[in-house]
């Protein structure tokens, strides 16, 4: 809603970072589950409703779990993403056999979520375009992980040591 285009902001980042070894017996009695959780605050200062990122607070939380069986040989992990404003997120499940010491395969999916959101359009638009019906007078951004929500991909990752 600026006629320069842009309206100057500060961004406030802060990252706390907590990991914790757990024993978890009934699924694996001889090694602790490593749980690290990582959650990023950010605040924008004088945000207004017309900026199209979410704002004035956001939080994005990652919460990673991993674990080994047979002397570390299978080890599974599993990451969670979650935008809170955004609502958008990613579940990266994973799987590493070690053959040797310097041979492994690592097979996993990732998985992401989002969607798009409406935002006021700009007073001088990017883009020249005919807008008619219902939202004409809207922009659609895609903020947090939405905007690869439509990019899922399953992995096989090969590593040899030498």
């Amino acid at each position: 809603d600026a006629f320069l285009g842009y309206t100057p902001a500060n961004r406030y980042n802060l990252t706390v970072s907590v990991d914790r070894p757990t024993f978890v017996n009934f699924l694996n009695a001889n090694r602790t589950f490593f749980i690290n959780t990582q959650w990023f605050f950010q605040y924008i200062s004088d945000y207004r409703d017309s900026f199209t990122d979410n704002g004035p607070l956001n939080v994005l939380a990652v919460l990673a779990i991993n674990t080994g069986y047979f002397s570390d040989r299978l080890q599974p992990a599993l990451t969670l993403v979650y935008d809170f404003n955004s609502t958008s997120g990613a579940a990266i499940p994973q799987v590493t056999y070690r053959y040797s010491s310097n041979f492994s395969a690592t097979f996993g999916l990732a998985l992401f979520m989002g969607r798009e959101q409406p935002r006021d359009m700009s007073l001088y638009p990017t883009v020249l375009s005919n807008r008619v019906g219902r939202g004409a007078n809207n922009d659609f951004v895609e903020n947090g992980l939405s905007a690869v929500r439509d990019r899922d991909e399953m992995f096989l990752r090969v590593r040899y040591t030498f």
